[in-house]
């Protein structure tokens, strides 16, 4: 279309060529009868344009100035004049008008894409993938053993020359330290091999069920039923294994699936300076894990202990935050644990006079477990011994069930002795991101929120340890809620007294994952257990499942738990002496934590949060590529 139009007016030149060229008159324009334009073409010099530039020029619009007829004679000497001018110009001014008009028609169409990008129409012949979608492969992962170490029995810290490593040594004459453990069947009934075993080279020290050759544990699926088609779950247990070093649980994968297991070791001392009660459940290794709650003022002693069950050596780092923020402590970083070893690693070294640190653990290579040896001695009498365990990951919600207070008047006489002003309840939180956090408490009890005094709202630091007294509850056990705007770690400390002048012990009770499916429980040996269950947020359903002794289950109990109340289940009420629980829970969040005490009139207690439970068959996503 462009090209006809030109054919069609071809004497209409614009206005604005160039003057004075050869050939070319200054004077007006002559235009041309009809007959006389159709008869220029003819010129022999019309070669000098090519024909696509041609075709391609844009079409000016004709111009009408006032233009003098010629005659028939002359029209033919003025045809040939300008013929011969566009052979010698008209091409690069063509040319130049081409360059141009595709250098503004592609500024128009990337003006276009740009605001059709900006306004987030871009056309799908511009951003949609190609037709065929590759499906991302997915790998399953085999299930693998459940392992869990048992922390190492308090020792005592004794002093060392200088320049030689701590000594430690045991406790008293009465201190003892044992193992509970116990792992459930599949519904054939049916128990994997898993026994308690040394973490380092050893025999082991208690089986449960020999255990298999790896070639024989694969499988498709977890058995079903029994031979008769009947199904039925028992569960293995192995009880009072005394242990002197820290101690492996291992159970192997049944049916292509981690075993449903856990174990809980119990100390316990009536003389010395670390008397008291410390019990914790053993755990399985992270990589990255929380510990609040340790000390290192006059009188406390805080060690940190590691152990590394793999077969890789752990590289690891300790992060140390107080009150006052982030504590910056030469040789915390790079602390290396061999496989199958033991480090222990005293605070006050680290972290010297400080009332509150939070130790975080983080570890390259193998993973690693740790708990914090926490005791306190006030002149010469024992304050109370604890194995401080991690607590949940960060969150902006963290829950601390298990929260025991004591009656008003006993705990009084004792924080009113001198020195005693530590021995109190209280909330711990720490902020371990770079912003302050705001906060909001509630606690729950048996009938529901209990008010804190100035309503359970406040701002916590980044980077430090704030505490929030809990001295003016009542007496009962609660489960404690920390809402945040941002990521924090909590537990809280509980104290056991008897009375003015006798010892006292006390307790850390992390913060607990939620609640799910085949939880496990190992209920400690010699002591008062009782299950402490939270629903802080609306109604959940528990079920609870006794395993004796000799490794039979008993009847299921089904507790509803109202939104924003805590109970508490005393394990005798389960069954004459249960070995273990197996907890199941459904509805909305619900959180646990087992209590223990020693019977009688003894100050020991001790709090260790329910551990998660089983996981189903996992796969991660496999990429392919350069």
């Amino acid at each position: 279309m462009w090209g006809r139009r030109r054919k069609q007016e071809p004497q209409n030149e614009p206005l604005n060529q160039p003057l004075n060229q050869p050939g070319v008159s200054s004077e007006p324009a002559v235009v041309p009868e009809p007959d006389v334009a159709a008869a220029a073409p003819k010129v022999d010099d019309r070669a000098a344009v090519p024909a696509p530039e041609r075709a391609a020029e844009p079409v000016a619009e004709p111009v009408v100035e006032p233009a003098v007829v010629p005659e028939p004679t002359d029209a033919a000497v003025a045809a040939r004049a300008v013929a011969r001018d566009r052979a010698a110009t008209g091409g690069a001014r063509r040319r130049a008008r081409l360059g141009a008009a595709v250098a503004a028609g592609t500024g128009v169409v990337l003006l276009a894409a740009t605001a059709a990008i900006a306004s987030g129409t871009v056309t799908d012949a511009l951003v949609r993938p190609p037709a065929t979608d590759l499906p991302v492969p997915a790998a399953a992962v085999p299930a693998g053993d459940y392992t869990a170490v048992c922390a190492a029995p308090p020792r005592l810290l004794e002093a060392a020359a200088e320049g030689a490593d701590p000594q430690f040594s045991p406790a008293s004459s009465t201190a003892k330290t044992s193992v509970a453990a116990l792992v459930l069947s599949d519904l054939s009934a049916t128990l994997t091999g898993s026994g308690l075993l040394p973490v380092g080279p050893g025999a082991p020290l208690s089986m449960i069920q020999d255990f298999a050759p790896e070639t024989s544990l694969a499988a498709d699926a977890p058995a079903s039923s029994g031979a008769d088609g009947l199904t039925s779950r028992i569960a293995g247990v192995a009880r009072g294994v005394a242990v002197d070093a820290p101690t492996l649980f291992r159970a192997q994968p049944q049916g292509g699936l981690t075993p449903v297991a856990a174990a809980t070791s119990t100390y316990t001392a009536t003389d010395g300076d670390l008397r008291g009660l410390a019990a914790t459940g053993c755990q399985v290794p992270s990589s990255d894990f929380w510990i609040l709650g340790a000390s290192t003022t006059v009188g406390a002693s805080s060690i940190l202990t590691l152990t590394n069950p793999t077969g890789t050596p752990a590289t690891v780092t300790v992060e140390l935050s107080g009150r006052d923020g982030r504590i910056d402590a030469a040789g915390s970083r790079g602390q290396l644990v061999a496989p199958g070893e033991t480090r222990r690693i005293v605070l006050a070294g680290l972290a010297g006079n400080q009332d509150q640190v939070a130790v975080r653990v983080r570890s390259d290579g193998g993973r690693v477990t740790g708990v914090i040896q926490q005791s306190v001695l006030r002149g010469l009498t024992p304050g109370g011994i604890e194995l401080l365990s991690p607590t949940a990951a960060a969150g902006v919600t963290q829950v601390v069930p298990g929260v025991v207070v004591q009656d008003a008047a006993t705990a009084r006489r004792v924080r009113e002795q001198d020195g005693y002003g530590t021995a109190a309840p209280e909330l711990q939180v720490l902020v371990p991101g770079s912003s302050d956090a705001v906060l909001d408490i509630k606690v729950y009890g048996p009938d529901g929120v209990v008010d804190l005094p100035g309503g359970g709202v406040g701002t916590a630091a980044a980077g430090s340890v704030m505490t929030v007294p809990l001295t003016d509850l009542p007496e009962g056990t609660y489960t404690i809620a920390v809402t945040s705007d941002v990521a924090v770690v909590a537990s809280a400390r509980v104290t056991r007294g008897i009375d003015a002048g006798k010892p006292v012990d006390f307790a850390g009770a992390p913060s607990a994952v939620r609640l799910g499916a085949d939880h496990a429980v190992a209920l400690a040996e010699g002591v008062d257990a009782a299950l402490v269950l939270g629903a802080p947020s609306g109604r959940g359903e528990v079920t609870l499942t006794p395993v004796a002794a000799d490794g039979a289950l008993g009847d299921p109990v089904v507790i509803g738990i109202a939104g924003g109340t805590s109970v508490t289940v005393p394990a005798s009420s389960l069954g004459r002496a249960p070995a273990g629980v197996i907890i199941d829970a459904a509805g909305d969040p619900v959180y646990g934590a087992q209590v223990m005490t020693l019977p009688g009139d003894r100050a020991g207690i001790s709090v260790a949060s329910v551990p998660a439970g089983s996981t189903g068959p996992q796969s991660i996503p496999v990429e392919l590529g350069y």
